[in-house]
């Protein structure tokens, strides 16, 4: 194993704190020189259980009054609503509109809405601009829910016949006839007798109102029969385990290029906190039209839903110390750890790797202590029963911490990054590029072991993950996922660092073995043929002087050609494939890169630099279903 100390103590650290800047590590080290390294190592480093682990910190004499001192100053830090702001916002925007600067007037008017107090009329007035900009946009289901929320508000009644006037459109642009002649009905009511309202109000009915047509991202349906054990997962999979490999998937049945393996949602997933302005707090979804919560100024939703979901569960819980978390520089797994007590009501994942064996006294010190303050934010933010101004534990709150422990250490090796696709102006595909917008669980994903040469790929749409076989599987093989380091892109010292420091195992697939290298310079790469007789394994270089030929495994007389054809056929299809990337053809070039790909691996075998280009063509052309945007389009035609 390529170990590196230091670099494996960064990477863990980088894990529990992302900012460098905030006090949390400072605190920690604090501890650490308090308590000296005797005593971390023969005394805290000597408890065998989480719980015993807790209670030391808060018993111990050594740190107990440090611990106990930081604890008690864990106080409410978060944005509160501004009724000054909103309507400096709200007033910026309508002077926006004069001039006709829309993108901007949109984004004040969300400032507005997100800071304005729930019971302040600009909230509602702001509601009220936002819909006509929204229709203006042609986002008729996005004004609609403005004006639904709109009416909500303490809203003046000169304004209300304007709102149904225009729910009646944003209905009818949707298809939806009798919701729009109920508001319609309602509008002329309250017009009334003024023939020059009820006129315009008509002709706006009788107007062509075609709502902006958006990218479908839908989430694919399985490959196969659901899973009897796994009920996000194809009963195409298996789990197996094995001393070496701990537990592991393989595919129960045969796989082809491209079959859907798992759809699967979170156990529970954070938002990176620079991606709060940008993405909805609970769904991930890209905002458009944001609402905030009703007590803070610091997250934002997609609508009413999701704002609903999130203050009805884990938000009501963090919402008056998300800035505290957030400056504390603890990292998005930190909060997951949090997120997973506050959003499933203190579920554990049991079978999930934590590594407890091999982590140093040090680390175990380190994520303890945030144990204790991710648990004192529950106590404070009232997520217990009893009030929040004792520090130690109660019986019940040492079991939560133990929780939160836990999920401290299994989620360094079992969390998985969400991003979304950031597309180019110039060509939507391979102009495209990843930017990762949260952290997630994926009890069934996670199960998947690391291969360089991975036999999957992954996207998201929102933030569930949707796991895809990237080449053919034959029964019992091993279905490994990608951590990171790929052999195409990495050398073989660059990903076994990575992965030692990183994830504390020592990788052993193939592509690592027998040291494959990168597809810059795999360009001396000999290519091979299979034997055509079932079941033998062996590989025939080429170029050969004659079809025909012994095999030295098999001993029988066979001809190659027709597997040299397939071959060459597979290279003529990776172009034809690559042509339709170019042309941005998804679905065509999906199908006929599955195809070729599927022939390859059954007349010839890895690695071969036409068929890992192709491969990578596939992942892009599937990443394409999942989250992505257009602000790299935007940025360079603004």
């Amino acid at each position: 194993m390529i170990f590196d100390r230091q670099y494996m103590q960064l990477c863990s650290e980088k894990t529990l704190q992302a900012n460098k800047e905030g006090f949390f590590l400072q605190f920690a080290e604090c501890v650490a020189v308090n308590a000296g390294e005797k005593w971390i190592r023969h005394v805290f480093g000597k408890l065998k259980t989480d719980k015993e682990r807790l209670k030391k910190i808060y018993e111990d004499d050594k740190i107990k009054d440090y611990v106990l001192g930081f604890l008690l100053n864990v106080q409410e830090i978060y944005r509160k609503k501004c009724p000054e702001t909103a309507l400096k916002r709200r007033l910026e925007a309508e002077a926006c509109l004069k001039i006709g600067d829309k993108k901007k007037a949109l984004n004040l008017y969300s400032q507005c809405i997100l800071k304005a107090p729930s019971t302040d009329e600009n909230l509602a007035l702001a509601l009220l601009g936002r819909a006509k900009l929204l229709m203006t946009m042609r986002e008729y289901a996005n004004s609609l829910t403005d004006l639904q929320l709109c009416l909500k508000r303490k809203i003046p009644n000169r304004f209300k016949y304007e709102i149904f006037w225009m729910m009646a459109v944003c209905y009818k642009a949707l298809g939806e006839t009798n919701k729009s002649t109920v508001s319609l009905n309602l509008a002329e009511k309250l017009i009334g007798s003024d023939a020059k309202l009820l006129k315009l109000l008509h002709d706006s009915l009788e107007a062509k109102h075609e709502p902006i047509r958006k990218r479908d991202m839908t989430l694919p349906p399985i490959s196969g029969q659901r899973h009897s054990i796994f009920a996000h997962a194809s009963n195409k999979i298996a789990l197996k385990k094995s001393a070496e490999l701990g537990r592991y998937v393989v595919a129960n049945d045969e796989i082809k290029t491209g079959e859907t393996l798992v759809v699967e949602p979170p156990t529970a997933a954070c938002l990176l906190p620079e991606k709060f302005g940008t993405h909805c707090h609970h769904c991930f979804n890209r905002l458009l039209a944001p609402v905030g919560c009703p007590d803070c100024s610091s997250v934002a939703f997609c609508g009413p839903s999701c704002r609903d979901v999130a203050v009805t569960t884990y938000h009501k819980y963090e919402c008056k110390f998300l800035d505290l978390l957030i400056g504390s520089g603890m990292s998005v797994l930190s909060h997951t750890a949090l997120r997973m007590v506050t959003q499933k009501n203190c579920d554990k994942i049991d079978d999930l790797c934590t590594n407890a064996d091999k982590r140093p006294a040090g680390d175990f010190l380190q994520r303890t202590l945030m144990a204790a303050f991710l648990l004192r934010c529950l106590q404070k933010g009232g997520y217990f029963d009893r009030g929040s101004d004792a520090v130690v534990p109660t019986e019940q709150e040492y079991q939560v911490g133990e929780v939160l422990l836990r999920n401290l250490q299994m989620l360094q090796f079992n969390a998985h990054e969400v991003y979304e696709t950031l597309y180019d102006a110039e060509h939507r595909l391979k102009g495209g590029k990843l930017s990762y917008i949260g952290v997630a669980v994926y009890p069934t994903v996670a199960l998947f072991n690391h291969d360089c040469y991975p036999a999957v790929t992954r996207y998201f749409v929102g933030k569930d993950i949707v796991i895809t076989s990237s080449r053919p599987l034959s029964p019992g093989s091993t279905i490994a996922e990608n951590y990171g380091p790929i052999f195409t892109c990495r050398k073989l010292m660059d990903r076994q660092r990575a992965l030692s420091s990183r994830y504390w195992f020592n990788c052993r697939c193939r592509s690592c073995l027998e040291d494959w290298p990168t597809l810059n310079n795999g360009s001396s790469l000999v290519k091979r043929v299979r034997c055509p007789t079932s079941q033998c394994l062996c590989l025939f270089t080429l170029p050969i002087e004659k079809d025909t030929v012994e095999c030295p495994k098999c001993t029988k007389t066979v001809s190659l050609g027709e597997n040299i054809g397939k071959l060459k056929w597979c290279e003529e299809q990776y172009g034809v494939g690559g042509k339709l990337v170019e042309a941005q053809k998804v679905e065509e070039a999906i199908a006929v890169l599955r195809e070729a790909l599927d022939v390859f691996h059954r007349v010839s075998a890895a690695p071969h630099v036409e068929t890992h280009s192709a491969e990578e063509l596939l992942t892009i052309c599937l990443a394409h279903k999942g989250n992505g945007s257009d602000s790299l389009v935007k940025a360079k035609t603004d």
